[in-house]
């Protein structure tokens, strides 16, 4: 099955796999642009979770970077690179922590000086609460569309779509409101939408990523799945 796709699959040449290298390593690096995008959509998805807007929601999807690391861990896992790996990792866990800190300090303000009146959950949060097998197969499509699309630069149109239906910063910002309701049902149940969705998207883009000809620089042209991605692949299994 594994010669079927690597055999039908367009090769990349050299100069197209550094390419997309580029493309996907330079927006996971942990540097000031992306913790204030994740300070930016954390904002706007906490306002509107708050204001159960969907509209203001999907808003914060496409603004938020946290897809990057998470893709780049894919590569990571492929390639080996012990350096993407760590980078990545600490964008992914910093960015996440932000936004928690960010969109409990909101909604905490919002108990002390109530600018939107929260007699119950909105049903905007409440989605976000409860992850289920549905969810985690969205994620992988999701992660082999991203990967694709950024293997393949003329579909980079795809990736704002992708954004909205691999939610990854509305999940984080739940937790924080969660946690300032004190309501730990709901800060569990969206950190473990965050967890599904992030190891979703990393197995099945390690999988694009190998499928088209990424390996670790000692194993060549190797076939062999890496044992990261067996691992990976055991965890997505057990999370469903």
């Amino acid at each position: 099955t594994m010669t079927f796709f690597t055999g039908h699959l367009p090769k990349m040449s050299p100069a197209q796999k550094i390419s997309a290298r580029q493309r996907i390593i330079e927006p996971s690096l942990p540097s000031g642009s992306f913790y204030l995008l994740v300070c930016l959509s954390a904002i706007i998805a906490t306002l509107g979770l708050l204001a159960n807007s969907t509209a203001v929601v999907i808003g914060a999807m496409l603004v938020a970077p946290l897809m990057s690391p998470i893709i780049a861990l894919g590569l990571a896992m492929v390639t080996g690179n012990s350096q993407i790996l760590r980078k990545s990792t600490s964008a992914l866990v910093r960015g996440a922590l932000l936004a928690i800190v960010l969109s409990f300090l909101l909604a905490q303000f919002n108990e002390w000086l109530p600018f939107i009146s929260l007699a119950e959950l909105p049903n905007e949060v409440l989605a976000r609460t409860h992850p289920s097998p549905i969810d985690l197969v969205i994620a992988l499509a999701g992660g082999i569309a991203a990967s694709y699309a950024l293997t393949n630069p003329k579909l980079s149109a795809a990736l704002p779509g992708v954004a909205i239906a691999t939610a990854l910063m509305p999940p984080v910002c739940t937790v924080g409101v969660g946690l300032a309701l004190g309501r730990w049902e709901v800060a569990g149940g969206a950190l473990l939408l965050f967890l599904t969705n992030a190891i979703a998207i990393s197995f099945a883009s390690g999988l694009v990523f190998f499928l088209r000809g990424f390996r670790p620089a000692a194993h060549g042209e190797k076939r062999r799945l890496p044992r990261s991605l067996w691992i990976a692949a055991l965890i997505t299994v057990v999370m469903l």
